[in-house]
């Protein structure tokens, strides 16, 4: 659920801006403004393209600056000796994945389908629905 993400930003950001904060969590949830739900944010990818040799981690994740550029946006990946050598034990120095990026996206377009072919052909139960605080 994007509220989860948009609290934490509202607490921990210095600037938290609260119409950037929630409208940019609709959008990159796909629940609000943008009709391209098959279009899955990577967060591997994104930095593989935008900063190949993982600059951005290095500086803020320093327990991953001695890994090797190769893994630097998947190092749980990395071979235990390379691990080693960096200083940064999967399970260790740094926590494993908490999802398979590739299952959680592909369960999430196949969800997201569902939600939008009810919705167009008005077989959404949930159309007209005013949800609950805490809900």
């Amino acid at each position: 659920h994007w509220e989860a993400g948009a609290k934490v930003f509202d607490r921990d950001l210095v600037d938290a801006d609260p119409a950037l904060n929630y409208g940019n969590w609709m959008w990159l949830s796909c629940s609000c403004f943008f009709y391209q739900y098959f279009r899955v944010y990577g967060p591997v990818s994104f930095g593989k393209k935008y900063d190949k040799d993982g600059t951005f981690i290095r500086k803020y994740l320093p327990v991953l600056k001695d890994m090797p550029a190769k893994y630097i946006y998947e190092p749980w990946t990395a071979p235990a000796d390379v691990q080693k050598k960096a200083g940064c034990v999967i399970g260790v120095d740094y926590p494993p994945p908490i999802v398979d990026h590739a299952v959680a996206s592909k369960e999430c377009i196949e969800k997201l389908a569902v939600a939008y072919k009810a919705h167009k052909d008005g077989t959404n139960p949930l159309v007209g629905y005013k949800r609950k605080a805490g809900e």
